[in-house]
């Protein structure tokens, strides 16, 4: 790591060392401040379309994708292609998501004798993929594709493709047999699942309606075990007769008790939207601009609610609380301690951790986009040792480690030299006790 880089050392080292791919990156580039209660960012390097989405609780373990592949980044060891995925705009579709304990991320692969592209599971720590099956047909050549994990990654949510082009969400579980169609409510029209609670009750997508409208839609397990679909819409706008639909929901909180979505200048003057059964759709605070809200992530009980405003977040990036209302992810890194780079701006944030403090997505600057790490824990290292993401490196991580000794690589190669060994012994009982 290079502590205290000037804005200008920043610009060489990243235009002259890093082009192409995440795959070219040799290094990470960190900010810290020189306070033991510092923060970090990471710029991941200058690859357009490359995209941070999703972060493990402990912050740990990022993964997200770019033109060329899926990828996972530890402090450690740095950015990892996954070199037989096949990422989102090359004929399919999906995002990158992680289970908590940062062991499991969704991806897509190619499968079968005609090689179509499923949603698959990889496990970082056996370097395994696993697909998640389809229902057997196609378009172009996307069979599924991953869009939502629930934080165990016992189930996963995505579209699906049906006979004729057909897209349909659907819903895994471990230890189905078969994907669930969760249907449509416009007869023939798409639909689609992005993102599921953490018990897999509770699903939030979208469903086109007639016009093309892509109209907000929730999936609520009942009491057979049937999920049954609303689409989302608001009261209508006084004088108006016809209620609001809401865009394209995205995100559930892990509780299952809040859907949110994109705003629509109609309702509320276009800000983050949540939705419940109980309550229909309420803004998620004051806005804190006049441009449109996009929500991307929320903690468990919906305390913490991560989003942009403006396309690729051209009007700011947030983080609201009931107590503190819109912060901006620039006042949060000021509050840590962290310096952002003369020029670059944290505008399109995708994932945050359980306790909102690993916030990762796409930074711009002046020459380019980045992927970026933003850490706001009290304390600059990360807890690399801490297997089991309970916040302390104690025994439990130790009887990790030392079942994977003598592997090639895995979750316990802490000095990511290819095998789990003495070394990484040093560095665990370097790390041990509570991680903050």
């Amino acid at each position: 790591m290079m502590p205290n880089l000037t804005a200008t050392m920043l610009s060489g080292m990243l235009s002259g060392t890093l082009s192409g791919t995440l795959a070219t990156l040799c290094f990470t580039v960190s900010f810290t401040c020189a306070t033991a209660s510092a923060g970090e960012l990471y710029l991941l390097g200058l690859v357009p379309q490359a995209y941070a989405e999703d972060v493990s609780d402990n912050g740990q373990v990022v993964v997200g994708h770019d033109p060329q592949s899926y990828w996972y980044w530890t402090p450690t060891t740095g950015v990892v292609q996954l070199l037989n995925t096949i990422p989102p705009g090359n004929g399919a579709g999906g995002q990158g998501c992680i289970t908590a304990d940062g062991r499991y991320m969704t991806c897509s692969t190619l499968q079968g004798d005609l090689q179509k592209a499923e949603a698959t599971i990889y496990d970082i720590q056996l370097a395994k993929f696993r697909s998640i099956g389809s229902w057997g047909y196609n378009c172009d050549i996307e069979r599924t594709g991953a869009w939502g994990m629930s934080n165990d990654g016992q189930h996963v949510v995505g579209l699906g493709w049906q006979i004729g082009c057909a897209a349909r969400g659907f819903v895994w579980n471990e230890g189905d047999t078969a994907l669930t169609d969760l249907g449509t409510l416009y007869f023939y029209k798409p639909t689609r699942a992005n993102a599921v609670s953490d018990n897999g009750g509770v699903i939030a997508g979208w469903n086109d309606d007639y016009t093309g409208w892509r109209q907000a839609a929730a999936w609520i397990k009942n009491a057979q075990g049937v999920f049954v679909q609303t689409n989302i819409s608001a009261p209508p706008s006084p004088g108006s007769t016809i209620p609001i639909k809401m865009p394209e929901a995205g995100v559930v909180s892990g509780n299952g008790q809040w859907v949110y979505g994109i705003g629509r200048s109609a309702y509320a003057g276009g800000g983050a939207w949540r939705w419940s059964p109980a309550t229909g759709v309420q803004p998620v605070g004051t806005n804190p601009t006049t441009d449109i809200g996009y929500v991307v992530a929320a903690n468990f009980d919906g305390s913490r609610v991560l989003c942009f405003y403006g396309m690729m977040g051209s009007s700011g990036s947030y983080m609201w609380t009931p107590k503190r209302g819109y912060v901006s992810l620039a006042q949060l890194a000021s509050e840590a301690s962290v310096t952002i780079p003369q020029g670059w701006t944290l505008n399109l944030p995708l994932g945050m951790s359980e306790d909102g403090l690993s916030i990762v997505g796409t930074a711009f600057g002046p020459n380019g986009s980045s992927p970026f790490v933003l850490d706001l824990r009290p304390t600059a290292q990360f807890c690399t040792a801490d297997f089991v993401a309970n916040g302390s490196v104690d025994a439990q991580d130790l009887a990790v480690l030392l079942s994977q000794w003598g592997n090639v690589g895995g979750q316990a190669d802490l000095n990511a030299d290819g095998s789990v060994g003495p070394q990484d012994l040093a560095i665990l009982l370097g790390q041990w006790g509570p991680c903050l």
